[in-house]
């Protein structure tokens, strides 16, 4: 017979039992713990989403130096987020591509992480084609903090993209240096090709195109089919090119020869032997093998025999910096000059008006507005009291003084004896920090001499400036193609370095009024 004690502690024992065994049904479910499954939260159970992309789906007009975004509805597992950096191969969860993800655009980096780990940011390697419809695609692969992946892939109906910068250039016959109607011409650039015909003028133009390298390719009956390139430096841009002058295939011999000489930018009286020279036809072609090479006499001078045609050359010497300059082989051509300069110090400037052989322009003459030490500015142009400018006396005269702290119009030329090439030169010893320098070119021919508002000599004359800066790369700049006789080219700053100031011309009567 069980005690009633016994039967006490037995009742105790299976109740203790019971409470044990219901507690730890209570702490279990299917997620495990019940402080895993508190941890996971009931959000979490479901698959993330996409939020939104940029560029927007169905979006145009897109820049082809654009970043790629997704942003998802939560926080995401950065690791799981990734794409293809070392080729084209449509690999990883975050993938771009312009033909239906065959191949996918390479992308510099993985996508960075922002906002609490919801949004990522890819940038392709490189800008991508004008033109063209990308689609984005976030594969199933990616998954949320909670180990989530997307219920399916999100793949958009794609951006196109396109750009707002603009080519603008003009057809002359070589002959005449008249507007030469009808020519084709296409640029391409990737792949990608788009085309334009001159018009009455011989202008043309190409609009909505982005950053990057062009070829310009002309071609027309009963002339030479020629070739340009083009750089485009941002999306946002108005780049008027030299104008080319066509040759027509009844007045040219099919080869000729070229000849010159090369001098130093600041003075005509020195010239420069030993200058090697590599002749690549096609305007402003300064890659592949030349097709031709010289190598200045000790007299600076050049002879080559070459094909008809237009030619780009590049010099190299030491103790000057690489120049580029065009010649034209179209019956023998003589006096097809150019200037280098020489390497600079860190702080000094000199800047390079020139207008090439055959040119419409006769005396084009340069304009600088400096700063003065009585907070005031200073004139240099082509009067014998404004040519040179001595900081130490703060006036264009002194005995004697230091050289290292001046501004000088080193070279004044005027082709109106003869023909063109002609340069002009001014160098600035030491920029002053902080102060602006205002650079122009006046036509004096058309502009004083002749008092010609619609003139189109000097938008026609293939002018073009170059600036160099210590060692920095040189920045050449190219006449807008419109009429006037007034160029303000640019303004400088030591902080804000060049600054283009117009992309039209103006008119002037009188060159002391430029500044």
């Amino acid at each position: 017979m069980i005690s009633l004690k016994n039967f006490t502690l037995s009742l105790i024992s299976v109740l203790f039992t019971l409470v044990l065994f219901l507690n730890s049904c209570s702490e279990k479910s299917e997620y495990g713990d019940a402080s895993d499954y508190e941890k996971k939260g009931a959000s979490d159970l479901n698959s993330p989403t996409i939020s939104s992309v940029s560029p927007a789906d169905n979006s145009t007009g897109v820049a082809v130096s654009t970043t790629i975004v997704a942003t998802f509805s939560e926080k995401m597992s950065t690791g799981s987020v990734t794409t293809n950096t070392s080729d084209t191969t449509c690999s990883g969860s975050f993938q771009l591509s312009s033909d239906n993800f065959t191949t996918c655009v390479k992308m510099s980096a993985a996508p960075s992480a922002s906002n609490s780990d919801k949004t990522f940011t890819s940038t392709p390697a490189d800008n991508l084609s004008i033109s063209t419809t990308y689609r984005l695609r976030i594969t199933t692969s990616v998954k949320d903090s909670g180990g989530n992946t997307l219920a399916e892939a999100y793949t958009t109906n794609g951006f196109t993209t396109t750009g707002s910068s603009v080519i603008r250039g003009r057809v002359l016959k070589e002959s005449d240096n008249s507007g030469l109607p009808g020519v084709s011409v296409r640029y391409t650039i990737s792949g990608t090709t788009g085309d334009s015909t001159t018009d009455s003028s011989g202008d043309y133009s190409f609009s909505s195109l982005s950053a990057g390298n062009y070829t310009l390719s002309y071609s027309i009956s009963n002339y030479d089919n020629a070739s340009q390139a083009v750089t485009l430096a941002t999306d946002n841009e108005t780049k008027y090119v030299t104008p080319l002058k066509m040759l027509s295939t009844s007045e040219c011999a099919s080869s000729a020869t070229v000849s010159g000489t090369i001098t130093d930018a600041t003075s005509s009286s020195i010239t420069v032997s030993g200058v090697s020279m590599s002749f690549r036809e096609g305007v402003n072609n300064t890659s592949g093998t030349a097709d031709y090479t010289a190598t200045t006499d000790g007299s600076g001078d050049y002879s080559l025999t070459m094909n008809r045609g237009w030619y780009t050359v590049q010099t190299s010497v030491s103790n000057y910096i690489d120049s580029t300059f065009y010649v034209l082989s179209c019956g023998n051509q003589s006096g097809q000059n150019s200037s280098i300069s020489k390497e600079l110090s860190s702080n000094s400037m000199r800047i390079v008006l020139s207008w090439p052989a055959g040119s419409t322009a006769t005396d084009l003459d340069s304009h600088l507005q400096i700063p003065d030490n009585a907070s005031s500015t200073f004139h240099v142009y082509y009067p014998s009291a404004n040519k040179t400018f001595y900081y130490s006396t703060n006036s264009a005269t002194c005995s004697g003084c230091d050289t290292s702290d001046n501004v000088t119009l080193d070279r004044d030329e005027n082709a109106g004896t003869g023909a063109p090439p002609g340069t002009e030169t001014i160098s600035i010893a030491n920029v002053k920090s902080g102060e602006t320098y205002s650079y122009s070119v006046h036509d004096y021919t058309n502009g004083y001499q002749k008092d010609n508002a619609s003139s189109t000599k000097l938008g026609d004359s293939g002018a073009t400036v170059t600036i160099y800066y210590g060692s920095n790369t040189p920045e050449i700049i190219t006449v807008p193609i419109v009429a006037g006789t007034l160029w303000r080219v640019f303004t400088f700053t030591d902080s804000g370095g060049v600054q283009e100031e117009e992309s039209t011309l103006s008119h002037l009567k009188t060159p002391s009024a430029v500044y």
